[in-house]
């Protein structure tokens, strides 16, 4: 999983000292893994790396010191929680960038694809990190490897119980065709027969339930891991068990404002929340609504997107232009 970004990180690392340092940006949607190379980078090098997260938005310069008694290698988690969408908001990112621009310290950052783009054209970022690093959407076959990896020894039974109308017969078509030597065209009776699925024709259950599940996730590993879970009837998967997830969204101006800061800040508590939204939104009252809507949901005191609901939420948000 994420072997070639892993990689790239461990270069970076392993060649620290030997070339000024180049910072690393690595960039993803919700759900999509950055914790699995960050918890993997930290079991290699326990000794050379210093862990600096971030959990709720940033409002002091508290946290600066920190940088200075760090170790050479920095890992720094959640950075869009630097960076308020409002007037003024950029101070606690700029404090910073105007640490790493002087350090001789190799920091390695994670930062949320939604604000990445947003902070990236209005303060143009990029130019801090050197090495970008996207993480990659999965194909269903991978996603289907990673899952079921988990359950080495055990014994998932696949159950299809969908209704599937199979039609066979004979089907008279209309086709045109163009005489040679003529701009003549012509209509003629075609026959076409269709015999039904056969087996072989027919896919592999399991390959169908990831199939599905890969719809919903598009490519995202936390997603398509969340639908699994909430999916499975231990030992059984029935693809009834799987959600369809209707995607016709609708909001106010103000619902998809605090949508796409959820979005953009992947994990937030309703102070910071409010703190982004000012006094002129209802926080309580919007956010009722998106829970409604099946949108976003609450665990801990935090709010995110509903992960089964993450592709239709970027998809109206994008097309709404709040995103890109």
């Amino acid at each position: 999983m994420f072997k070639d970004e892993l990689e790239t990180i461990t270069a970076a690392i392993e060649s620290y000292g030997e070339k000024p340092p180049d910072n690393i940006a690595m960039i993803s949607d919700p759900f999509a893994g950055q914790n699995f190379i960050i918890e993997e980078l930290r079991h290699r090098y326990p000794d050379t790396i210093s862990y600096l997260p971030f959990f709720s938005v940033v409002t002091s310069k508290d946290f600066i010191p920190n940088l200075y008694t760090a170790k050479d290698v920095v890992i720094m988690e959640r950075c869009h929680f630097l960076a308020l969408r409002k007037v003024g908001g950029f101070a606690m990112l700029d404090e910073f960038l105007d640490f790493i621009s002087s350090s001789e310290k190799l920091f390695i950052t994670t930062w949320n694809s939604y604000s990445w783009s947003y902070l990236n054209a209005v303060r143009q970022i990029e130019g801090f990190f050197p090495e970008i690093i996207h993480l990659p959407k999965m194909d269903s076959k991978t996603l289907k490897e990673l899952i079921l990896s988990k359950y080495e020894g055990a014994r998932i039974e696949f159950i299809d119980d969908r209704v599937i109308e199979k039609k066979q017969g004979f089907e008279v078509l209309e086709r045109k065709i163009t005489l040679p030597f003529t701009n003549t065209a012509l209509t003629i009776p075609w026959i076409s027969y269709s015999p039904g699925e056969s087996k072989k024709e027919e896919i592999e259950i399991e390959d169908a339930v990831f199939n599905r599940i890969n719809i919903i996730a598009d490519g995202n590993y936390g997603v398509a891991q969340r639908v699994w879970e909430r999916s499975l009837e231990y030992p059984e998967m029935k693809t009834s068990n799987i959600p369809e997830v209707p995607c016709a969204v609708d909001l106010t101006i103000n619902e998809a404002f605090l949508l796409t800061i959820i979005l953009s800040m992947e994990s937030i508590q309703l102070v910071d929340l409010a703190e982004i939204a000012g006094p002129e939104i209802n926080i309580d009252q919007n956010l009722y609504r998106l829970i409604q809507h099946g949108l976003v949901e609450e665990e801990k005191g935090y709010f995110h997107i509903k992960p089964e609901a993450l592709k239709c939420v970027c998809n109206y948000l994008t097309r709404i232009r709040m995103v890109w």
